[in-house]
């Protein structure tokens, strides 16, 4: 194994937090029903603009402006870095992995995020998503993280905590892991048939090792 791409959100970054105070705070400013935490989840996976429409409808720019206004406000507070994150990067690198991310999270968003996460440095590339990427589980994203960082499909891990990042990595030709820390649906996740299954960030040392 030679390089170890991770997914962002759920993965690397907790943004469950701050998500759900911006769909409560969007709700309340448009004077609608807040959605659950479970509904949140179940749609959580949908793409961006259609996850926020699937709940409040309506004039979608309302609502993207809305959200993102809070979105500003609250991101640098709320959201983080799950606990090894930076540590087990750092180390990762240390002993040679090449290191990938790969997402399907909006690049202005991600970048900010990865910016303020201030583990940049420890990434050798990174692939939000543009328009006209498809998204996963499409490989195509994966593919071309691979190509760049010039490792086979067979020397590389992808860590995501979704069941698409799982038929992503399949469809793609490179192992699987499933990062349970972070998962909204463990059980959907552990179905998914992957090489790697891990409850914290330390595991992936321990267990690349």
């Amino acid at each position: 194994m030679k390089a170890v791409v991770f997914d962002w959100d759920l993965t690397l970054w907790n943004s469950w937090d701050l998500h759900l105070q911006l769909m409560r705070s969007t709700a309340d400013a448009l004077s609608l029903p807040r959605p659950s935490a479970a509904q949140v989840a179940d749609e959580y996976h949908q793409p961006f603009f259609q996850h926020l429409t699937w709940f409040f409808g309506g004039d979608e720019q309302r609502v993207v402006d809305t959200y993102m206004g809070f979105y500003h406000e609250s991101m640098a507070t709320v959201g983080g870095l799950y606990p090894g994150v930076a540590e087990t990067l750092a180390a990762l690198k240390d002993r040679g992995y090449l290191i990938g991310l790969f997402s399907d999270k909006r690049q202005q968003f991600g970048e900010l995020e990865v910016e303020l996460s201030g583990i940049g440095h420890l990434l050798n590339y990174t692939l939000f998503l543009v328009d006209g990427r498809p998204y996963k589980p499409d490989p195509h994203g994966l593919l071309h993280v691979l190509d760049v960082l010039g490792v086979a499909k067979e020397e590389a891990v992808y860590v995501g905590d979704g069941s698409h990042d799982m038929e992503c990595a399949r469809r793609a030709g490179a192992a699987a892991s499933a990062a349970l820390w972070g998962s909204l649906n463990r059980q959907d996740l552990l179905d998914g048939h992957q090489e790697y299954s891990w409850e914290s960030m330390d595991q992936v040392l321990l267990s690349l090792e």
